[in-house]
């Protein structure tokens, strides 16, 4: 049985859906702003259309019949990828980076207004990527020698882009000012990521982490360590990472002093108890990052792994004074939550096998993500070893 429907004058209705005219395609955008308010723009080649224009120098013209525009960075999803890993994806291919992409702050439908420029229907997306530290912007500029990306004062963006995504950099701008969003879920569920960052506040981020070079040999003795990190597991198997004043996340751990002069298990073991009170012993050496930043020498930011030995109450970082909370999460988030990008599938594969060397059945990818009560508890066995006393003689 076939069911039929009086549509009346389906062409008096500029919203009637037939034809070639009814195709609807998806862009995943991605907001990214620097500390003074600059907002992150891709140069977009497009077929010809109605446009606000580049400013004057850009080259606009390229004599095939398309234009060149800036828009915030984006993509359309490929066979199988989500929106949010759709951007994601757009903020790396533009930036060389890799964000940890927050929440999804508007939502546009687009009747051909500029952003396929082809007159085709565009639903377009735009999610939180966050700031980008200077480090970050540094790379950025530096491998940009097309100017494929440009980094422009919000109150500029008119004289860039079209007239309509001018109009979702403001609606983006101002949905994460005033603390707005829209969930975004996949297959009725948040992604396991951004559940964590809404639960615990943990804020989008792009900075240097995925441009870093992982090496598991030793480090080379012309080559100075910067720091040292320890995958520190509980022996639940998750692992231990401290969220700091600005709503960051990290793996415990920090630079080496001087006295410390390329020795980076002490420096772990003393960074570990300063930041997390945790105690650790006889780290596991897993391998090292090369960080090489424009205009500087190359460091090696070094990685470890280890147990809990014993763990205390919260208390003040001596170097910062900060109180930092502790998660346990399961060693298969932390890349994606510290924002490492895909390169770093080898470290988590150091780590997870670093964590069986040491009697630990490494936490499945889907276990929970939970927080270190204040006092230290629940993490360790209830006989009260392992457990420090608070005050300054812990």
């Amino acid at each position: 049985m076939t069911a039929t429907t009086d549509h009346g004058d389906a062409g008096s209705d500029s919203r009637a859906a037939s034809g070639p005219s009814a195709v609807t395609s998806v862009r995943a955008a991605a907001l990214v702003t620097t500390g003074d308010g600059g907002v992150l723009l891709a140069r977009t080649r497009t077929g010809s259309g109605t446009s606000a224009g580049a400013p004057s120098g850009t080259g606009t013209g390229t004599g095939t019949g398309t234009e060149e525009r800036w828009a915030l960075p984006a993509a359309e999803p490929a066979a199988g990828e989500s929106l949010h890993d759709a951007a994601h994806r757009a903020v790396t291919e533009t930036t060389g980076l890799a964000p940890r992409l927050g929440e999804l702050l508007t939502v546009d439908w687009a009747p051909g207004d500029g952003v396929s420029g082809d007159g085709q229907r565009t639903s377009s997306l735009v999610f939180d990527a966050g700031g980008i530290s200077p480090s970050a912007i540094r790379r950025v500029e530096a491998r940009d020698e097309g100017r494929a990306a440009v980094f422009v004062p919000a109150a500029e963006v008119p004289s860039y882009a079209s007239a309509g995504e001018a109009g979702r950099v403001a609606a983006a701008l101002a949905a994460r000012e005033e603390g707005r969003s829209v969930a975004c879920l996949e297959d009725g569920h948040a992604p396991p990521a951004q559940a964590v960052m809404r639960r615990y506040g943990i804020a989008p981020w792009v900075h240097s982490g995925s441009a870093w070079i992982w090496h598991e040999e030793e480090v080379p003795e012309d080559l100075p360590i910067r720091q040292a990190w320890v995958w520190v597991f509980a022996p639940d198997g998750r692992v231990v990472v401290y969220l700091d004043e600005k709503h960051g996340i990290g793996l415990p751990g920090g630079t080496l002093e001087d006295f410390e002069h390329r020795a980076p298990t002490a420096a772990a073991v003393r960074e570990v108890h300063e930041e997390t009170q945790i105690r650790i012993s006889d780290p596991i050496y897993l391998g090292y990052v090369l960080d090489h930043r424009p205009g500087d020498p190359p460091v090696a930011r070094v990685r470890l792994a280890a147990t809990i030995d014993a763990i205390g109450p919260s208390a003040p970082d001596p170097a910062t004074g900060t109180v930092h909370r502790r998660l346990l999460v399961p060693p298969q988030l932390i890349a994606e939550l510290c924002g490492w990008g895909a390169g770093a599938g080898r470290q988590t594969q150091a780590a997870l096998e670093a964590a069986r060397r040491l009697g630990v059945t490494p936490a499945r990818a889907g276990d929970d993500v939970t927080e270190i009560p204040a006092d230290g508890t629940g993490v360790l066995p209830a006989d009260g070893t392992g457990v420090l006393p608070a005050g300054p003689g812990r």
